[in-house]
C-alpha cells in the first residue's frame, strides 16, 4: 500500500488534522501505522512523531484514560509497538485486555482463547520432544559446563516461526541455538587453545553435503 494514502489525515497546511486528537482509537491505529514505514515515506515519519506526542500527552493528563484496558493498550503501544512484539506474548496480552471491555464480542474473546491454549499445547509437546533430545545427548556428564538453556533457545525460535504450521522449524531452529550456545561457552570460556584448534580443524574438514 502506498504511504501517500494517509496524507488524506493532513490539512491544506499540510499538518495532521487537530480533529484526529479526539479519534484516540485512530490515533493508536495511525501510531502503529507508522511503525511498518519503510525509508523515505515521510508521511509516515511525521505520523509517527504526531502521534507519539499526542498520545503520550493524553496519557499525562488524563487519569481515567490512562486506567482505563485502552489506556494500558496506549502505555504498552508506546512502550513496545505491536509490529516489534512477539506474535503470540501479543496476542495473549490482548486477550486480558479484551476481556476487561464488556461491550467486545464474547464469542470473539472465547476463539481467541481457545486459539491460544491450543497453540500453547503445541509448544509444550515440542518442548517436550526438544528436552528429550537434550537428556539423550547426556551433556551433563559429558559436557559439565554446558549451561541448559533449552527452554531459553525454545523462545527465541518461537519468535522467528510463531506461526503452529512451522512446528519443524521450530524443533529444529531450538536445537541448532542450544548447540551454538554451546559452541559458543566452549570457545569463549573453557576451551584450550590446543582444543579449540583441533576444534576448528574439523569443522573445517567436514562435508557439509553429507546432511543433504
Amino acid at each position: 500500500m502506498n504511504a501517500d494514502i494517509f496524507s488524506k489525515f493532513k490539512d491544506e497546511k499540510g499538518d495532521f488534522k487537530s480533529s484526529l486528537i479526539d479519534d484516540v482509537k485512530g490515533m493508536l491505529s495511525l501510531y502503529e501505522a507508522a511503525h511498518v514505514r519503510i525509508h523515505g515515506e515521510d508521511v509516515l515519519e511525521e505520523a509517527l512523531i504526531f502521534t507519539t506526542t499526542n498520545l503520550t500527552s493524553m496519557m499525562k493528563s488524563s487519569p481515567s484514560l490512562s486506567c482505563s484496558p485502552l489506556g494500558r493498550q496506549i502505555q504498552h503501544s508506546l512502550e513496545q509497538p505491536i509490529h516489534k512484539g512477539m506474535p503470540r506474548l501479543e496476542a495473549r496480552r490482548y486477550i486480558s485486555l479484551y476481556r476487561e471491555n464488556e461491550k467486545w464480542s464474547h464469542s470473539v474473546r472465547e476463539l481467541a482463547k481457545l486459539d491460544f491454549n491450543l497453540v500453547q499445547a503445541l509448544h509444550r509437546q515440542e518442548l517436550s520432544e526438544i528436552s528429550k533430545w537434550w537428556k539423550d545427548l547426556d551433556f551433563a556428564s559429558k559436557l559439565p559446563f554446558a549451561r541448559d538453556r533449552l527452554v531459553e533457545c525454545y523462545f527465541w525460535a518461537i519468535g522467528d516461526y510463531f506461526e503452529p504450521s512451522y512446528s519443524v522449524a521450530r524443533v529444529f531452529l531450538s536445537k541448532v541455538i542450544t548447540l551454538t550456545t554451546i559452541i559458543d561457552d566452549t570457545f569463549d570460556v573453557y576451551g584450550t587453545l590446543e582444543e579449540l584448534q583441533l576444534f576448528t580443524d574439523a569443522i573445517a574438514r567436514l562435508d557439509i553435503y553429507m546432511f543433504c
